[in-house]
């Protein structure tokens, strides 16, 4: 399998086993992946408009749509490659746009009741991510969300080092391919990831009324922020 590993204009993942590698390679997916879906679903309206930043395959949104399925979605990623899979996958739904953008793009026009990301907005500088939590607050409706799943760094030297140790024991008991887990240590070489507390404190300071963090294993965290209705 060919890999390539710039962050600009090229795929991190091979759109191929994407998602099969996932609950190998990220320690406690489910649990972090239906906090996000939980979340939403307790805040949204029946029939929501939904933002995914970071779509990729199309992952996250099939989660919230299997229980929102009359949820209108609009999906952006920046990788052909990933989003021809999402195409695929919801060729038959109506209710879902496709579309490439970058992160640091403006976002779609129109309210959102709920915007999503699954471990796409740590490749941003730490500036473009305060700058894209500020335009996410101005897109929610009132009383919408934002969920971000996550990659966090340790706040201190030692615990970044226990979160790297736990990511490690996690891959060798789930007996993920070692290429795969060579292959993912050097994407990690291109990650810009920040502390949880930062992240949260950036979310107050872009206007979110309130925050939390949802779900968290070591180095992978879901956090969320409201705005008032």
């Amino acid at each position: 399998m060919t890999q390539t590993f710039e962050i600009k204009g090229n795929d991190l993942w091979d759109p191929s086993t994407f998602d099969a590698l996932r609950r190998q390679l990220i320690p406690s997916f489910d649990l972090i992946y239906e906090a996000a879906v939980r979340t939403v679903v307790a805040t949204v309206p029946a029939a929501p408009r939904v933002l995914d930043l970071g779509a990729g395959t199309g992952l996250l949104s099939a989660a919230i749509l299997s229980e929102l399925p009359a949820a209108h979605v609009v999906l952006v990623d920046r990788s052909e490659l990933m989003l021809s899979r999402a195409r695929s996958r919801f060729a038959s739904q109506e209710r879902v746009t496709v579309q490439n953008g970058d992160l640091t793009d403006p976002l779609p026009e129109g309210g959102f009741d709920a915007i999503v990301s699954g471990l796409a907005i740590h490749h941003l500088s730490h500036t473009d991510k305060r700058r894209l939590f500020a335009r996410i607050r101005d897109a929610l409706r009132p009383g919408g969300v934002f969920v971000n799943v996550e990659q966090v760094q340790g706040p201190l030297p030692h615990l970044e080092s226990l979160y790297d140790s736990q990511h490690e024991l996690h891959v060798t008991r789930e007996h993920a391919p070692a290429q795969e887990w060579e292959a993912g240590r050097e994407r990690m070489k291109f990650d810009v990831c920040i502390d949880l507390e930062t992240q949260l404190q950036w979310l107050r300071d872009a206007g979110f009324r309130s925050i939390d963090c949802l779900a968290k294993d070591f180095r992978f965290a879901t956090y969320a922020g409201w705005v008032s209705s």
